[in-house]
């Protein structure tokens, strides 16, 4: 039996059903599925989940969180994508049952496209606590900088891990990193507790296991020093990918994301196929990202920019109204200090 877990809340029913979908479809083997949800998620979503995943002879197991378990933990949502139910992922090994020993652990903005088990026949030490696969900016001296960790430990993208459940308990690793979550502010949230604890002790996955999508669609430069370290396992990764990971603000369920042909598939062929589409929203033209984090000689940018460029995306997203009035200031803002994301 593969263990599979998801962390989510209402918002992301549908992406988690999906992947859950593209899970069905690709790995013949018996599969049990482990939702760790926000009470706010309906009996009818739940219904959707496990008539689709009974369909295909495949079982599901939801899990009800207190939310008070990630009470005082940095969450980006008011102007990301990520809510507290990512911190869910410290809970999985006191949450499944003490005889499940592994689990893989799957972000909801992606899909399989390949069997999961050669990922769940990976082999784990008893020191090992996860295996993951290499972040795109894997060796970006920037991601060092902001968390401390060194430059010969490489940050880890962790929406895609394999965990080991033994080895989580009997160290009591789940509630350590949940304590580091509420003591920190990190802005990559749970990903970054887990570089700045376990990244010494993480097993590299090949990058087929987390094929990220800004692989395919960023310029030669951008793939930072990794693409030539790991040339000949990124264009294997890129052709053949095992799980493709949509990161960032652009999502397979907004309109016009590139790559998404596979995904609105799966989409297609489960109980949310008749789910509209979003737009785009205003953080994908001006992403919100904190100069003051990445290049120290700026010293204004928190105090001011910033915020007011996250006030501008809340605007744009209740009030948009309001929000045209001093769009192009905004903008101008966003140019001058780099808070712009390429499209």
């Amino acid at each position: 039996m593969i263990h599979v877990a998801f962390c989510l809340d209402q918002s992301y029913v549908m992406p988690c059903g999906v992947a859950m979908n593209s899970i069905c479809a690709n790995t013949p083997d018996p599969v049990c599925f482990h939702a760790l949800i926000s009470s706010n998620v309906t009996d009818e979503a739940r219904q959707q989940m496990e008539s689709m995943v009974v369909s295909h002879g495949k079982t599901i197991e939801f899990h009800v969180i207190d939310s008070s378990n990630v009470d005082n933990t940095y969450s980006n949502a008011d102007i990301g994508y990520i809510s507290k139910s990512t911190y869910y992922r410290f809970l999985i090994p006191d949450v499944l049952p003490a005889d499940v020993s592994k689990a893989i652990y799957l972000d909801g903005d992606l899909i399989t496209l390949d069997s999961l088990r050669p990922l769940w026949d990976t082999e784990l030490g008893p020191e090992e606590p996860a295996a993951i696969v290499g972040d795109w900016g894997a060796d970006d001296v920037r991601h060092h900088n902001r968390i401390g960790i060194p430059m010969s430990q490489p940050y880890y993208n962790c929406g895609v891990m394999v965990l080991n459940l033994d080895c989580w308990r009997k160290e009591g690793l789940g509630a350590i990193c949940l304590r580091h979550a509420q003591e920190h502010d990190y802005p990559y949230m749970d990903q970054d507790v887990v570089n700045v604890l376990l990244g010494s002790r993480i097993k590299r996955l090949h990058f087929k296991y987390n094929c990220l999508f800004l692989l395919l669609t960023s310029p030669e430069e951008e793939l930072r020093l990794e693409k030539g370290k790991y040339f000949d396992e990124i264009h294997e990764a890129c052709k053949q990918p095992v799980i493709l990971h949509f990161v960032g603000d652009r999502k397979p369920w907004h309109e016009g994301c590139p790559f998404s042909s596979e995904w609105l598939e799966y989409k297609a062929a489960s109980p949310w196929k008749d789910v509209p589409l979003q737009q785009m929203p205003y953080t994908l033209w001006l992403a919100v990202k904190y100069l003051a984090r990445r290049d120290s000689d700026v010293q204004d940018i928190d105090s001011v920019a910033a915020p007011m460029v996250a006030l501008a995306v809340r605007l744009a997203q209740r009030h948009p109204r309001t929000f045209s009035l001093f769009r192009k200031v905004v903008w101008t803002l966003a140019k001058k200090y780099h808070l712009l994301e390429k499209q």
